[in-house]
């Protein structure tokens, strides 16, 4: 990862439009509503991590906090940088950053394809599977208690 730099913005700053258009292509691609997918109610108070190579956006990732825990969402990396480390190192660095806050518990709802990935960091399956709301891909929840 030494050629990634990792960058927490704000929702005006040019590379979170950067992270958006990342998150359309994944997530909402062909959906005419895919700005109102991505401007939910969680997007304005987001924490907002980008992973840059060569100032370029690679890869995103959005942190909700909400009493004593936190959410992981929107977990994006282009598709030429997945498998190469990249989102292990948002994910890494937002539980990081959720340590730092105190928080006692870490929430995410990950497609199903990804359920191993985060198996990797800690988290366990708090859910049965579903279909996501927005997108009606399976997901399930899965949490990862911070000591």
């Amino acid at each position: 990862m030494s050629s990634f730099d990792l960058k927490y913005v704000d929702i005006k700053d040019s590379f979170y439009k950067e992270a958006v258009v990342i998150r359309k292509e994944l997530f909402f691609k062909n959906m005419k509503n895919s700005s109102d997918l991505i401007q939910d109610n969680f997007e304005e108070n987001g924490i907002h991590l980008v992973c840059l190579k060569e100032n370029e956006v690679v890869g995103t990732g959005r942190l909700n906090i909400e009493s004593k825990t936190s959410v992981i969402s929107q977990m994006a990396i282009k598709s030429a940088y997945q498998n190469q480390g990249v989102g292990s190192e948002l994910v890494k660095e937002l539980i990081k950053y959720s340590k730092g806050k105190e928080l006692f518990i870490i929430k995410l709802s990950a497609r199903e394809t990804a359920l191993a990935f985060y198996k990797k960091f800690g988290f366990v399956a708090v859910s049965d599977k579903y279909p996501s709301q927005k997108t009606g891909i399976i997901h399930q929840q899965w949490e990862l208690k911070i000591d």
